[in-house]
């Protein structure tokens, strides 16, 4: 099952590591062109779906604590439970109360999930994806990061440079098969992609080449390797 990723907003957090978030208005049709049915995220046993919380999409990493995702009203909502029993956990909910409670927010979620069931339709002229059934998988706190509109870059540590290579290419991988899938929709429209998207990967293809040309002293033979043959996959697939 491929695995995809939607932002969500965190509305409140409290001195207990409990908080809101609302993950989808079911009736909306969302940024990515998708749209929901109810019992989209409320369709197993009692309505609910208990999910981990990880820093950044990190599925290696000890989870922060769980989320319980269900639907209200319109609403789907991951109620927030963070261990404060754990360094993680509680260092995590110190940075979240600080982003909530001083100036406006900047701190960005978004969960992880996989497609069971689902339809296209023609909506005023647009092609809209109706989500009918989803597995979610995890929510995850991520920081935004430079040229790219949410990065998944941890806050408390990167650790060793071969981790943090590890985990940047995983994502990047995850993009390039996102916007591949993208690519292939619109096409199938007799669309393109749009100028910005291009921008962005040309702009994500070019930091990948100056890597590998600089041949940074940091990175050792195989991590240069790996990052060649992800920039490979790249122009293969969105034919840049």
């Amino acid at each position: 099952m491929k695995i995809e990723t939607k932002g969500l907003t965190v509305e409140k957090m409290d001195g207990e590591g409990r908080g809101l978030a609302r993950i989808a208005t079911l009736s909306a049709i969302d940024h990515d062109g998708d749209t929901y049915l109810p019992g989209a995220f409320s369709w197993k046993e009692g309505g609910i779906q208990w999910v981990p919380i990880l820093p950044a999409h990190d599925r290696r990493a000890m989870p922060l604590g769980k989320a319980r995702v269900y639907e209200e009203n319109n609403a789907a909502l991951a109620e927030i439970h963070l261990n404060l029993g754990s360094d993680a956990g509680r260092e995590w909910h110190s940075t979240l109360k600080f982003d909530l409670e001083n100036g406006q927010a900047v701190q960005e979620w978004s969960y992880g999930f996989g497609v069971i069931d689902a339809q296209y339709e023609s909506r005023d002229g647009e092609r809209v994806r109706v989500l009918k059934r989803l597995d979610v998988h995890e929510v995850s706190p991520v920081v935004r990061g430079a040229g790219i509109d949410t990065a998944t870059l941890g806050l408390k540590s990167r650790g060793s440079f071969a981790v943090q290579i590890e985990s940047v290419l995983a994502e990047i991988d995850d993009i390039v098969g996102r916007a591949g899938g993208l690519k292939a929709l619109r096409e199938a429209d007799g669309r393109g992609l749009s100028k910005a998207r291009i921008d962005q990967l040309a702009n994500l293809k070019g930091k990948l080449e100056e890597l590998i040309a600089s041949g940074a002293p940091e990175t050792d033979p195989a991590e240069q390797l790996a990052v060649k043959h992800l920039t490979a996959s790249a122009r293969r697939r969105l034919g840049l």
